[in-house]
């Protein structure tokens, strides 16, 4: 697809070969386009842009919509844009020559997908991505986005921070899977996506992802996720009710967590 005026745009069934726009124009009647400058204006990265530069970023901004499990991009596809998730989940993975399926991040709306890729002399995606659920995406234009950012001190700052960010949360993981045990990273990643309950002591996660993906992510068999989860179960720690995990009481939780992590 060339780049020109923001318009809405989709991919349906199949792989859509979106980081290189690909893509067809969507059917839908949703005035996506219309809502471009309003997300453009709230987004932290694209806020601090000056209004000539925010005009230069929406005529190369696409909305992607995507169906559940369909592609994004492929690993080692040249990158033309990166990629901010409106809703939805996206699954960033490797495959390895058995064909074994590795989950190294999984996003959520308000996060980019690709943002650092576009530094690279060469640019090209260093893994695969996929979604988890129905998504919509902004794709913007890395060429453009270059050119704004060399203009934009204030903007470079953000992407700068944002990137930061990231890299500070993946030296935090990389030491959680190199000191934490199993049942320590699956109660921490059950007490950071909890929800409070009215009563401030209960919560409730809903696995926005399959089992087996949210295995992967926390470098666990799967089986050995569900077990984890049957025994967290039998201490009347958590209620498992399909994608929905209670969590009758968090301090009880938190105590388990502690515990783990002094008797690992």
């Amino acid at each position: 697809m060339v780049m020109g005026d923001a318009r809405e745009s989709v991919v349906k069934g199949g792989r859509g070969r979106v980081g290189n726009f690909s893509v067809r124009p969507c059917e839908r009647t949703m005035p996506v386009a219309a809502l471009i400058p309003t997300i453009l204006q709230e987004m932290p990265m694209f806020s601090v842009l000056s209004d000539s530069h925010r005009q230069q970023v929406r005529r190369v901004v696409r909305f992607v919509h995507l169906e559940e499990r369909q592609s994004l991009f492929d690993y080692l596809e040249p990158a033309k844009a990166f990629f901010v998730l409106l809703k939805g989940r996206i699954k960033l993975f490797h495959v390895s020559p058995a064909g074994m399926e590795k989950v190294v991040r999984i996003i959520i709306p308000g996060e980019t997908i690709a943002l650092e890729v576009m530094f690279l002399e060469q640019p090209h995606h260093p893994v695969f991505a996929a979604t988890l659920v129905e998504s919509d995406l902004l794709a913007v234009e890395n060429r453009t986005f270059l050119n704004v950012l060399r203009e934009s001190p204030e903007c470079c700052f953000r992407v700068m921070a944002e990137m930061s960010r990231r890299l500070h949360g993946q030296l935090v993981e990389i030491h959680d899977l190199s000191t934490q045990s199993a049942p320590l990273r699956t109660v921490r990643y059950l007490i950071s996506n909890q929800k409070k309950g009215p009563d401030s002591i209960s919560g409730m996660v809903r696995l926005d992802a399959d089992k087996r993906v949210i295995a992967s992510r926390l470098s666990i068999q799967p089986e050995t996720f569900s077990r984890i989860l049957a025994r967290l179960s039998s201490l009347n720690l958590i209620k498992v009710a399909g994608k929905n995990i209670v969590i009758p009481d968090l301090v009880a939780l938190e105590r388990f967590a502690e515990e783990q992590y002094y008797n690992k």
